[in-house]
């Protein structure tokens, strides 16, 4: 499936202050450079990176509204849900060789609960193809010398939290998954209940993984527009404590019934 999007829009460096909670605000981590590979003598073509969204720490009022509503499905409500914020992710691929080369951006991660290492579901090697990741991996010819600009949008982080619901709690095959279009579905089968989209939980963390032939650099920035309020006003650069602390578990798939 085709997931990411091009755009000319050109908006690297910029970090906008917290604002009117739909203005969009860019969450950049205080020391990101970007991701480099093929840089000559070193041989690494593969790099990755995780960003996590700054997140203020829940109210008591939101903890017992949670509760609630967790009670009535009776499975668990994450606090950060798939309506509360819009993310997108802008970036840029700068190619630093002499010639023409290829590149290619996965996008996985995580919401509250799990987070997905295609690799997982790989039992043998030999037998077992790789699912694709939560979104990208499309092959990008990038010209000497140039820069290529994309995004992978809204609706494809949006879709990719819901895969990834899919994938783990509710114990679906990944291809299966990514296979399918969620945006009418009512929500996921998480025993006991059919769970609405709105109580199904948003990518929190991204990991993005670069490849790349030449030597190249990825750039990025991720965007949210807060509907709820609950980005911390001044995002990574927070202070300790003041961060909700999210600490997902790597998804590993129960091994196959003999």
């Amino acid at each position: 499936m085709t997931r990411l999007a091009f755009c000319s829009v050109a908006t690297a460096g910029l970090v906008l202050a917290a604002g009117c909670t739909d203005d969009p605000q860019y969450v950049r981590a205080p020391m990101q450079t970007g991701i480099e590979v093929g840089i000559e003598g070193m041989d690494e073509f593969v790099a990755s990176a995780t960003i996590s969204l700054p997140v203020a720490l829940e109210t008591p009022e939101d903890q017992m509204d949670r509760a609630a509503r967790a009670a009535e499905l009776g499975v668990d409500v994450p606090y950060v849900r798939l309506d509360d914020l819009s993310v997108s992710i802008e970036w840029t691929i700068k190619n630093l060789a002499g010639s023409e080369g290829e590149a290619r951006i996965h996008l996985n991660g995580g919401n509250e609960y799990f987070y997905y290492v295609p690799l997982n579901f790989v039992v043998d090697p030999d037998e077992d193809e790789e699912p694709p990741p939560l979104a990208g991996d499309i092959p990008l010819r990038v010209p000497a010398g140039k820069t290529l600009s994309g995004t992978f949008r809204e609706d494809q982080i949006r879709e990719a939290s819901l895969d990834l619901e899919q994938i783990t709690r509710g114990a679906i095959n990944p291809f299966a998954a990514m296979l399918t279009i969620n945006e009418d579905d009512p929500g996921v089968m998480i025993p006991p209940a059919m769970v609405p989209q709105k109580d199904l939980g948003l990518l929190i963390r991204y990991d993005l993984t670069f490849e790349a032939d030449r030597h190249m650099i990825l750039e990025y920035q991720v965007r949210v527009r807060d509907h709820r309020g609950i980005l911390h006003d001044e995002l990574l650069f927070a202070p300790e404590g003041e961060l909700t602390p999210f600490m997902p578990a790597e998804f590993v798939p129960p091994p196959p019934a003999e």
